[in-house]
């Protein structure tokens, strides 16, 4: 059953939308992400766990190709946003995928399967995909790009060893064997893990959507504190463009992360569903939310990171150089950090610079009342 929340925007250009062929597609995501990524939500772990393991290696595959994640599905996702034929149900996405040109442009709203690709190159600390050059082909600029990336581009920390360049260059030459394997990808997880639950999880983003009716009439940075749950956004920090339109879709496989869509006028943001729109406690979704800020302090390096922070602010590349670990180690403590708090992140310049979050100590002060409330309310 389709459950879609979808009135015509606001004047503000804000709405709140649920589509089972976007939560599909994240959940997707998510799911490839479940091992590499601290801090996923429950359902991604459990299914992937589950998962017949051709089915994995395809799911990573798709999610790292051509260079990295979020890959070709990640740029489908992406691209979603800009085709709204396609939100109905699963059969509205893979009429969607079959009805690609084999080509296409890296411009969402004229993809190709190659062009989905050519979407997914996008430069580290830029939002828009990689330029053809006038008379470069888009199998030669893959090429060149997977020849001469800048070095955040790591293909071999990829959960998928499939991300190495040749494996690439032959995939992207052979767009309907791609096209096949993306719809085979789609229907199988579509069928085996996802329809099975498709009933409570619309349900509940429905829930959250429809509840955050009334903030549609409110400035779009103070919907995104709102649905964040922080003081500030991603809208004040990383996505600072022009936007005409923002879309919020509530997800249930998030956990401590928010995920964006940032394409020209266009700002979409899957954020956290409520616990008490998916039938979870708040103490306990609370309480669980503590336990990921003291898991993320648990790790030697990270606290490396934490200390260099406290000096103040540095960009990525800066906190590599100090500590010696290898960019994609440093990427990953650093977006746990954010994800749970404890950094912040802003972009300039097509750069990315972290900062300690100086409002974390009162999560951390909440953790310690929680275990020595006696204790604590002597020191009182």
């Amino acid at each position: 059953m389709a459950i879609q929340v979808d009135r015509p925007a606001a004047a503000t250009g804000i709405e709140f939308s649920t589509s089972p062929v976007l939560d599909l597609v994240n959940a997707m995501y998510f799911t490839a992400l479940a091992e590499t990524q601290e801090g996923v939500d429950e359902w991604p772990k459990r299914t992937r766990a589950g998962m017949d393991r051709a089915l994995r290696a395809e799911l990573d595959l798709l999610f790292t190709f051509p260079r990295s994640e979020p890959g070709i599905m990640g740029a489908l996702n992406d691209t979603l946003f800009f085709h709204r034929e396609a939100w109905s149900d699963v059969d509205a996405l893979l009429d969607f995928v079959r009805t690609l040109p084999a080509d296409g442009t890296p411009d969402p709203r004229e993809p190709g399967i190659q062009g989905l690709a050519l979407y997914a190159l996008r430069w580290p600390g830029h939002n828009e995909p990689y330029v053809l050059q006038t008379g470069t082909s888009m199998r030669s600029a893959l090429a060149d790009a997977l020849d001469a990336g800048p070095p955040e581009i790591d293909c071999a920390s990829s959960p998928d060893s499939h991300c190495d360049p040749a494996t690439a260059l032959a995939l992207f030459d052979d767009p309907e064997s791609l096209r096949a394997r993306i719809l085979q990808l789609i229907r199988r997880f579509y069928d085996e893990h996802y329809r099975p639950d498709e009933t409570r999880r619309q349900a509940s983003m429905r829930r959250s959507a429809e509840a955050h009716e009334t903030d549609r009439s409110r400035d779009a940075r103070d919907v995104a504190r709102i649905v964040q749950g922080r003081n500030s956004s991603c809208l004040e920090t990383v996505c600072t463009g022009d936007y005409k339109t923002h879309v919020f879709v509530p997800s249930l496989d998030v956990g401590v992360y928010n995920s964006c869509i940032d394409y020209a006028a266009l700002h979409a943001l899957y954020y956290a569903c409520e616990p008490r729109y998916r039938g979870v406690a708040e103490d306990d979704e609370a309480v669980a939310r503590l336990a990921l800020v003291y898991r993320a302090l648990a790790d030697e390096q990270r606290l490396r990171v934490l200390r260099l922070l406290r000096d103040g602010e540095l960009y990525a590349q800066e906190i590599v150089e100090r500590t010696g670990l290898h960019q994609s180690v440093v990427s990953r403590h650093l977006s746990f950090m954010k994800a749970v708090g404890l950094v912040n992140a802003r972009r300039q310049n097509n750069m990315k610079f972290y900062s300690l979050n100086r409002d974390a100590g009162e999560d951390l002060r909440q953790a310690v009342e929680l275990l020595l409330p006696g204790a604590m309310a002597s020191a009182r």
